[in-house]
């Protein structure tokens, strides 16, 4: 006979083996999604460090450097820009000038030496507000870093992940949905075996009752059959031997 389970167990091998197939390529895709992943966050990491370095490094340099310099090559710089080639020229000249003969010429008068001190302080408090913003920002340029080197491709890539993601989820739910009309199948199975097992067992011990009767009835016939049979026997020799005494009587 074909066992109750065995339709059974082939649906759930079957459903398994769809299970399996999945999940393992949901993990082969993961898998080399992550290591880009890595790659372009260590890369991101690297170029963070490299700026956040070289930024610091600019800022030592601009605090060794005497302020009254810096506002004198950033004079230059402006007049330079605003004039034409000749004013230009003659801004190349000064800067290539020593320090000392700038110093002489420029810084005669005292009074103009106190406004230009009074104009430099101003402009070391304001460097030193702007670099005790970029400390501050210090760990808002990571996230903007990131959201600005993310080209639209990793966009992209993303957003798919994100859909294949949503997908697997409504694909395990309709399994999961689909799963349990199985399972109330094996158990109606199960339910409906045992009832009519327990129908059937007396039926079973009603035969085995009429079998046994059968065969005791069978048994007690047949005997008795055969003790006619012997008693007929028996009867059927004493009839030879009066018909041999009967004879001389006769006789006589």
């Amino acid at each position: 006979r074909p066992s109750f389970f065995k339709p059974i167990f082939k649906e759930f091998k079957k459903q398994i083996g769809k299970l399996k197939k999945k999940h393992f390529l949901v993990r082969i895709v993961f898998k080399g999604k992550t290591k880009s992943l890595r790659k372009v966050s260590k890369e991101t990491k690297k170029w963070i460090i490299k700026s956040v370095s070289f930024k610091k490094k600019k800022i030592k340099k601009l605090s060794k450097v005497n302020p009254i310099l810096l506002f004198q090559l950033r004079e230059v710089y402006e007049s330079s820009k605003n004039k034409g080639e000749k004013d230009s020229i003659i801004s190349n000249q000064k800067i290539n000038k020593p320090i000392s003969k700038i110093g002489s010429t420029n810084w005669s008068n005292s009074s103009l030496t106190e406004k230009k001190m009074k104009d430099m302080t101003d402009r070391t408090s304001k460097i030193r507000n702007q670099t005790e913003r970029i400390r501050k920002e210090k760990k808002k340029v990571t996230t903007r870093i990131n959201i600005n080197n993310i080209s639209p491709n990793k966009i992209s890539y993303n957003a798919k992940r994100l859909a294949k993601w949503k997908i697997l989820k409504r694909r395990n739910a309709r399994l999961i949905s689909k799963l349990s009309p199985l399972f109330n199948f094996l158990i109606e199975r199960i339910y409906t075996y045992m009832f009519l097992s327990i129908i059937n067992i007396p039926r079973i011990n009603i035969e085995l009752f009429l079998t046994s009767t059968k065969k005791i009835i069978d048994k007690f016939i047949y005997n008795n059959e055969r003790k006619q049979e012997n008693i007929n026997k028996k009867n059927k020799n004493p009839i030879p031997f009066l018909s041999t005494i009967k004879k001389p009587l006769d006789s006589i």
